[in-house]
């Protein structure tokens, strides 16, 4: 398991703005496509001798203390009457082929054991959760989801993701390195989170493939949740004397500003939309 001194911290204060806490019931993964490149996760993990995100490598299962700490959140949102959101895991896969299924049974049991909680699972292995949940419930505060940075991966990962049986469907667009066409799914998501990428290494998006991914969301009725710009901010909100720029084929710019300076407005405005 791994040490106390960093897990008791970890969940109870998170930056990731589209929910209220995050949860790591394991540490480790194995990369597996484009938006994986340039991990967040594996660079913490590597740098703190967590875990390695590798093929075969073992998984860190975190401790029962800090696994107790969802039942503290949960009632703290029973106690308030305002349900919270949980993300998680946020240094892994939830649906990881290297995790075994009685970690992943013990974590359904905390989920039903937290009902004043909705946990958002995304993973890039829907597939191995169609398999888990063959025979099992799917909770009621269970949102499975889905990480899709290209139209290719939309395609391969939505179906097997979306025919799971729950009340929110959720699809992460970031980083998102292409623009995606909603429509070429049979069914839809109930919420859409979007964002660029961050980083030192951080690619950069272009501009309108937000907007469409926003349009598209609004034609539907579908909350679009914006996260970031990431370190690349378009050209249209930038101020004097930016530093250095990335010109698309279309000739749309974007310059490197960092992701504080970036920020989340698309024209203007930030979208913070998210299912009831």
């Amino acid at each position: 398991m791994v040490s106390r001194t960093w897990v008791s911290r970890m969940g109870e204060q998170t930056k990731i703005e589209w929910v209220d806490h995050t949860f790591n019931p394991w540490i480790g993964c194995t990369r597996i496509s484009a938006a994986c490149d340039n991990c967040y996760a594996a660079a913490m993990a590597h740098r703190r001798k967590w875990a390695r995100f590798e093929n075969g490598a073992p998984r860190k299962r975190t401790t029962p203390d800090y696994w107790r700490q969802p039942l503290r959140w949960n009632r703290k949102a029973a106690a308030r009457g305002q349900r919270a959101k949980v993300f998680g895991p946020s240094l892994g896969d939830p649906f990881d082929a290297e995790v075994p299924d009685d970690w992943r049974a013990d974590y359904l049991g905390l989920i039903e054991a937290t009902p004043w909680l909705d946990w958002i699972l995304l993973t890039k292995r829907p597939q191995v959760a169609v398999k888990f949940f063959r025979g099992r419930m799917v909770p009621a505060n269970l949102w499975p989801g889905v990480t899709a940075e290209s139209q290719k991966m939309l395609v391969l990962r939505g179906p097997p993701i979306l025919s799971i049986a729950a009340k929110v469907h959720v699809l992460s667009a970031e980083p998102l390195l292409e623009p995606l066409e909603l429509g070429a799914l049979d069914r839809r998501f109930e919420w859409v989170i979007a964002g660029a990428e961050s980083g030192p290494r951080a690619r950069p998006s272009h501009p309108d493939w937000f907007r469409s991914l926003r349009a598209q969301c609004q034609a539907m009725g579908v909350p679009f949740f914006f996260k970031q710009w990431g370190e690349w901010a378009p050209q249209g909100e930038l101020e004097a004397g930016a530093g250095r720029r990335h010109e698309f084929a279309d000739g749309t710019m974007v310059a490197r500003l960092g992701r504080k300076r970036a920020g989340a407005a698309i024209d203007g405005r930030e979208w913070h939309e998210a299912p009831p």
